[in-house]
């Protein structure tokens, strides 16, 4: 088996070095498995979107399964073997999608779970629940179309919420004498898929009995890319922390994170 597993590898290592440069996290989107009620063609819709929204965030490099045709079936070999390309499996199942028809429009709701497994132990990472409701159409297939079409924008949050980036204030800008920092340069960019309107927490690098911590002292929003590791932000809170805690010397780290999203609107608040 093991020698199997290395011919597979071996394989499979042109794909994997593709990706090992950009510090980028490899995901492997596996077939998906849904309710047999079904059509495997709305399944299928569901994957191609979902696919097209991570890609679209330029966070990940996704590596679509389905292509890796020399996998073994085996479930713990295929693990093994994804494990020496990709960082993280998604899977996912789509659970249910009921359609009815109000006066004269049909309507659509489906839901379905995704599943992240570290690729190099087995372990879940998390599992995301999601559901789509209240959309419609002039036709079933419409209403089923414009309801799984919607998943795309909702994968963004999704990326910022399980695969967050690191970086650190490099430099500080703009200064207020009374407001603190207005804009500052951080040391993330393109390269990480880093774009205009992405959030980020600022948090103090601090020592608590004598152990490291962090705090959150602020929020930044990038306001322009300036490179694949450089972006310049505005700060939007905590502009008098952070001038004091870069002053003292004291590490600033920035992580990205989601937009709140109440209302599942995607890329409409953006």
């Amino acid at each position: 088996m093991k020698k199997i597993i290395s011919i597979v590898a071996l394989m499979l290592f042109t794909c994997a070095m593709a990706f090992a440069q950009d510090g980028k996290k490899n995901v492997a989107v596996e077939e998906f498995t849904y309710n047999t009620s079904i059509g495997t063609n709305w399944v299928e819709n569901l994957r191609n979107n979902i696919i097209g929204g991570i890609t679209k965030t330029s966070r990940v490099n996704v590596v679509d399964a389905k292509n890796l045709t020399s996998l073994p079936s085996d479930k713990e070999a295929r693990l093994v073997a994804l494990g020496e390309i990709v960082d993280v499996i998604l899977n996912c199942h789509f659970n249910s999608m009921t359609t009815g028809k109000n006066k004269e429009e049909y309507t659509c709701k489906a839901s379905f779970t995704i599943t992240l497994t570290d690729a190099k132990g087995g372990a879940v990472i998390s599992t995301t629940p999601f559901e789509e409701s209240w959309y419609t159409g002039d036709t079933q297939a419409e209403a089923i179309t414009n309801c799984l079409n919607e998943v795309t924008s909702h994968m963004k949050k999704f990326i910022d919420d399980n695969f967050k980036s690191e970086a650190i204030v490099k430099q500080l800008d703009q200064v207020d004498d009374k407001k603190g920092v207005k804009t500052a340069y951080i040391s993330i960019g393109s390269n990480a898929g880093i774009t205009v309107g992405q959030m980020f927490d600022i948090m103090e690098e601090v020592e608590i009995a004598g152990e490291k911590a962090s705090k959150k002292i602020g929020d930044a929003k990038a306001q322009e890319v300036v490179s694949g590791t450089l972006t310049l932000v505005k700060i939007t809170k905590g502009g008098v922390e952070i001038k004091k805690a870069f002053d003292a010397g004291h590490n600033l780290i920035v992580v990205t994170r989601a937009k709140k999203d109440p209302f599942g609107l995607g890329d409409l608040l953006e």
